[in-house]
């Protein structure tokens, strides 16, 4: 069966912006400061004991809500109204967050949509492990938010279902230890044929799987009506191909690194921009580019100890190796701050919105300056600490607690309630 062809026009019309972003986001990246920052809100520490003990109470208090999760739907969604509650009290008091921004986090579509999510994925994958349906459902939440900034209620459609889905079960199956690099390429070269609209027979289950989930996007957008829905997806299967470099022991000099990062992150969320609107002008399809070379590079930084320790390169698992990590570290806080300042807001929510993912993309760097201290100066992190509602010690002390508490917690539960995720306790 032939694919529907795409005008000549289209595809170059793509391939020429797509070009375009990825040498604008390279120059943006290179022209940001590396000087450290110096911002005007800071927490004395004092302010950070007082908020570490707000958290640590929390943390304690949820174990215990956890333990009694009620078996009626009644009395379970009760029992979620007390959970926003007391995360909305501490977040308000303790962090600054207005109350507008947890009226977007546990606004009905918002909880409607990751709810029907960890449905559809259960059902599709019934053996679907907890970190897969949490990746899965970070990039359902990407769309969410992209499809407020762009004027359109949180939802999850077909297409955002299987896009999400197809992250664990191409990107993760990739980065799987044990697979030879001509098994990637051939995995990676049979996906490239079915994106471009070849029926083609899978070889196996998990190919299966995954030629479904691109079966879903066909159904919900026809090729011959909107061929830069494709075109995007061909995109980000392109940076996938080509970040298997990154795998590498021959890995690519610093320039290619950052390339190779910006093509995949900035295709990603190009591609959740299309798949949310279907038509995207070009100033919207340059910030959902810029956005996702944000979030890569945020990734590339949170995931330094696991990219070491499998030999995958990165920008920074490549300056670790001689020097400390500072001016990079400056470089994507200014970098970060200057994507959000290009974002153009048409609303007051989209402006709540904006300056919520600010703060959150601040906290998920100094979590990683946090947990990585050892890779940066100590005076840089003494400096850095300040920007943090949580002092470093607590930080890291605190995820451990969490894990802890959860692992005490969740089996006996899960086991009693017939439980399979920690999102089956949304409903």
């Amino acid at each position: 069966m032939l694919p529907a062809l795409m005008s000549s026009r289209t595809a170059t019309s793509f391939r020429d912006d797509l070009r375009g972003m990825i040498k604008k986001y390279a120059s943006l990246w290179n022209a940001s400061s590396a000087r450290i920052p110096i911002l005007p809100e800071t927490f004395s520490r004092e302010v950070q004991r007082d908020n570490e003990r707000e958290t640590s109470r929390l943390v304690a208090l949820m174990e215990r809500e956890l333990r009694l999760f009620p078996d009626s739907e009644p009395e379970r969604a009760e029992w979620r109204d007390r959970q926003f509650s007391s995360l909305r009290r501490l977040g308000t008091s303790s962090f600054g967050f207005p109350d507008s921004h947890f009226d977007i986090i546990f606004s009905p579509e918002y909880f409607a949509a990751t709810r029907d999510f960890a449905r559809r994925a259960r059902a599709f994958d019934k053996g679907m492990e907890a970190a897969s349906l949490a990746q899965a459902m970070r990039n359902v939440w990407v769309m969410n938010t992209l499809q407020t900034l762009l004027g359109r209620a949180p939802s999850l459609s077909p297409s955002i279902f299987a896009y999400s889905m197809l992250y664990p079960f191409t990107d993760n199956h990739l980065d799987r230890p044990g697979r030879s690099q001509k098994s990637k390429k051939l995995a990676c070269d049979r996906l490239g044929v079915r994106l471009s609209g070849w029926a083609i027979e899978p070889k196996d289950k998990h190919e299966a799987a995954v030629f479904r989930l691109v079966g879903l996007i066909e159904g919900e957008y026809p090729r011959a009506e909107f061929p830069e829905v494709y075109e995007s997806l061909l995109a980000i299967h392109a940076g996938q191909v080509k970040s298997l470099q990154q795998q590498s022991e021959c890995a690519p000099d610093d320039p290619d690194l950052l390339l190779i990062s910006i093509e995949k992150g900035g295709s990603s969320v190009l591609a959740d921009g299309w798949l949310v609107c279907a038509r995207l002008s070009r100033d919207e399809a340059d910030f959902c580019f810029g956005f996702g070379v944000m979030l890569q590079l945020l990734d590339d930084l949170q995931d330094l100890p696991d990219d070491c320790k499998a030999g995958h390169r990165t920008l920074f698992t490549r300056a670790t190796s001689t020097e400390a990590l500072d001016s990079l570290a400056n470089r994507l806080w200014h970098f970060l701050h200057r994507v959000l300042e290009s974002m153009e807001c048409a609303s007051d929510r989209s402006l709540d919105l904006r300056d919520l993912i600010r703060r959150n993309s601040t906290m998920l760097l100094l979590r990683a300056l946090a947990e990585n201290a050892g890779s940066y100066s100590p005076g840089y992190i003494d400096h850095m600490e300040r920007f943090s509602p949580l002092g470093f010690d607590f930080l890291r002390s605190c995820r451990r607690s969490i894990e802890e508490r959860y692992a005490r917690v969740w089996p006996a539960l899960a086991r009693r309630r017939n439980l399979s995720s920690i999102f089956d306790l949304l409903g």
